[in-house]
């Protein structure tokens, strides 16, 4: 695997960043609508490379230093992350996360990176366990397909998923940085939050709006889960159920 480095921060035993996108290892297709000219690393981390990319389209559009952001994780057809919505007596769990971008709280699916040697749901079991508690076996979750959060950034899509969880936390939670309670929430009161602006993360909303159609429809689907009808049917009753930070009231 190459390493690119930011020209600012090159270490004197550094190899060079690439200035084609033939050393930079980009795929061309010929007959694409943009053309990547030139790639240069500007920043990484454990999990992003960000690039400064030339690149311009057949209508000889250019831009010289246009930011695309790269998981350094990817699955097939540019899956980098996964998100999961609990489900517990048909009312839907989400997880309270202060944005330090946004500087605000928000209610959320729960989410991550696939890391190396996963796939979709093997993720997906992970990050519901680590983030919430509730363990749900990798054939047990319902694929609602993928979403792009952020096209014209982000190489990445998302693929969302619902799980049916048990009554009681299987295991302790250390909360990660800026994440506060899991809550379960009525059909309707997810939909105040919605219109409260209190849920605004593109990956949830898609999410919620995907489930919700496929409650209404009670269209059956291929799915792992015979068992969806028993809590999909369910609306759950009015009001809030808490989980303080993995642990069941």
């Amino acid at each position: 695997m190459r390493v690119y480095y930011h020209p600012k921060m090159i270490p004197s035993n550094a190899t060079p960043f690439w200035d084609t996108t033939e050393e930079a290892g980009i795929e061309q297709i010929s007959d694409s609508e943009i053309t990547v000219h030139a790639r240069r690393l500007i920043f990484e981390n454990t999990v992003f490379s960000v690039y400064a990319d030339q690149i311009s389209d057949k209508k000889r559009n250019e831009v010289p230093r246009y930011l695309s952001v790269v998981p350094k994780c990817l699955l097939a057809d540019s899956v980098a992350g996964v998100a999961v919505l609990p489900v517990r007596e048909g009312k839907l769990g989400l997880i309270r996360v202060f944005r330090h971008p946004l500087g605000r709280w928000s209610w959320e699916a729960i989410k991550g990176h696939v890391e190396s040697g996963e796939n979709a749901q093997l993720a997906a079991v992970r990050e519901l366990v680590e983030e919430s508690g509730f363990l749900v076996g990798i054939d047990s979750f319902l694929d609602l397909g993928t979403i792009a959060p952020e096209g014209g950034v982000i190489e990445a899509r998302t693929r969302l998923f619902v799980g049916a969880v048990a009554e009681e936390v299987q295991s302790d939670v250390n909360p990660e940085l800026g994440h506060g309670e899991l809550a379960f929430f009525a059909n309707d009161d997810v939909d105040d939050l919605i219109e409260r602006c209190q849920i605004e993360d593109a990956s949830t909303l898609v999410l919620i709006l995907k489930y919700q159609r496929l409650l209404e429809s009670r269209v059956p689907r291929n799915n792992p889960m015979a068992e969806l009808t028993k809590f999909s049917t369910s609306q759950g009753k009015s009001g809030v159920d808490v989980t303080v930070e993995g642990s069941a009231k």
